[in-house]
C-alpha cells in the first residue's frame, strides 16, 4: 500500500479499511504480530537532527548501515511471522516516513491510528483487528525502535514463548533480558526463583513487575538478577484484550463502535472519530503491574538488546559495532 504525503486522515484510513477486509492467507496457524512503530522519537530528536538535517521518528531512521530500524525490526520478525499475519501500528502524521520505510505492504497489514493516545489504545487497536481475522489467533508484540544482535536466536526465544502460551494460553510472556549494568528507563521483571514449567525451563511466573524504579531500587534489581522488560510480550488475542477490558475499562468502551465496524466501509472514520477522545493510559503501568498472576518471564540468554531511545545508548552500541567482527554485525547493513 502507497500512502501519499497529501492525504488527508481519513483518506489514509479509508484506504487500510478497504484493505484490511480482505482475506488473510494463514499458512502458520494462528502465529500473528503486530510492530508498534507510533512513537515519535522526542528523547532521540536533537541526535536525529544531527544525522539527517532535520527530524523524524527514530524507528523510520538508519542510524547505523543502510536500514532503518523499521525496516530492521520487520526483518527479524518475518524470521517467524508469516508476512501476511504482520500488523503494523503507525501514526497518520507520518504518512511520508510510511511511504519511504515500508513499502508494498500486503494489504490489511498496516493499520494507522489517526493520532497517539498513548500505549495501550496503540495496542488495542492492531490486536481487535487480529482478532477479527482470526480469534483463536496467538499474537506476539515488538517495538520498532530495538538493537539487537543475534537475531535468529532472540526470533526462537520468541517461538518458543509461542509454543508455551498454546498450552497455557491464560499466560502473557515477556521476554526478560540481564543487562551487563543496571540499566535506567527500563520496565524491570522480578521472576519466582523457581522454574514453574518442567516442559519449558527457561520461563518463570513473574513476581513482580517494576515500571522505572528508582535508583536505589535499581541497584537492588540489577544484583538480585532481575530482568529489562523487552517490551516483547507473547500471548493470545483473546488474554490481551482481556486483560485491557479489565484494566482499563475506559479505553475499551472507548472502542465499542471501532468493534463493530472493522472490515466495514466505516472503520477509518469510526477510527478517526473515537482516536478523537480516548484515554489515555500507559499499558506498561496500568496492565502490566496489575496482571502478575497472569504474566511470565523468559530470560534470554546469547543475545545483546538495547533499546534505542536514549542517545547515549545508540553511541555506545555504535561504537560496539565499529569493534565487533565483520561476521557478527553484517545483519545491521
Amino acid at each position: 500500500m502507497v500512502i501519499t504525503e497529501c492525504a488527508s486522515k481519513t483518506e489514509i484510513d479509508l484506504k487500510c479499511t478497504f484493505n484490511a477486509s480482505a482475506p488473510l492467507i494463514d499458512n502458520k496457524s494462528h502465529i500473528w504480530g503486530i510492530i508498534l512503530a507510533g512513537g515519535e522519537g522526542k528523547r532521540l530528536k536533537a541526535y536525529v537532527e544531527q544525522i539527517y538535517g532535520y527530524h523524524r521518528p527514530k524507528q523510520y531512521c538508519a542510524l547505523t548501515g543502510t536500514r532503518s530500524l523499521i525496516r530492521h525490526t520487520k526483518d527479524r520478525v518475518l524470521r517467524y511471522i508469516p508476512p501476511e499475519h504482520l500488523m503494523t501500528i503507525a501514526n497518520s502524521n507520518h504518512s511520508r516516513y510510511i511511504t519511504e520505510e515500508i513499502e508494498n505492504e500486503i494489504p490489511g497489514t498496516l493499520v494507522i491510528q489517526p493520532v497517539p493516545r498513548e500505549t495501550t489504545a496503540g495496542i488495542l487497536l492492531p490486536l481487535l483487528k487480529v482478532h477479527h481475522s482470526d480469534p483463536d489467533a496467538f499474537v506476539s508484540i515488538f517495538p520498532s525502535d530495538q538493537f539487537i544482535s543475534q537475531e535468529g536466536l532472540f526470533m526462537d526465544h520468541v517461538e518458543e514463548a509461542n509454543q508455551f502460551v498454546k498450552s497455557n494460553p491464560e499466560m502473557i510472556v515477556m521476554l526478560g533480558i540481564h543487562p551487563e549494568k543496571p540499566e535506567s528507563g527500563y520496565g524491570w521483571i522480578e521472576p519466582m526463583n523457581y522454574f514453574s514449567f518442567n516442559s519449558f525451563p527457561s520461563i518463570r511466573k513473574v513476581r513482580r513487575f517494576w515500571e522505572k524504579p528508582d535508583t536505589k531500587k535499581l541497584q537492588q534489581l540489577w544484583k538480585h538478577g532481575c530482568l529489562c522488560n523487552t517490551f516483547v510480550l507473547i500471548g493470545k488475542c483473546s488474554t490481551f484484550i482481556n486483560s485491557i477490558k479489565t484494566l482499563a475499562p475506559s479505553v475499551y468502551s472507548a472502542f465499542n463502535d471501532i468493534r463493530h465496524t472493522i472490515g466495514t466501509p466505516l472503520e477509518g472514520l469510526t477510527i478517526e472519530q473515537t482516536f478523537s477522545f480516548v484515554p489515555e493510559v500507559n499499558f506498561s503501568k496500568n496492565i502490566l503491574e496489575n496482571i502478575t498472576d497472569s504474566l511470565c518471564v523468559q530470560q534470554v540468554n546469547g543475545v545483546y538488546w538495547s533499546d534505542w531511545g536514549e542517545e547515549n545508548r545508540v553511541r555506545t552500541d555504535i561504537q560496539k559495532l565499529k569493534t565487533t567482527k565483520e561476521s557478527e554485525i553484517i545483519a545491521w547493513y
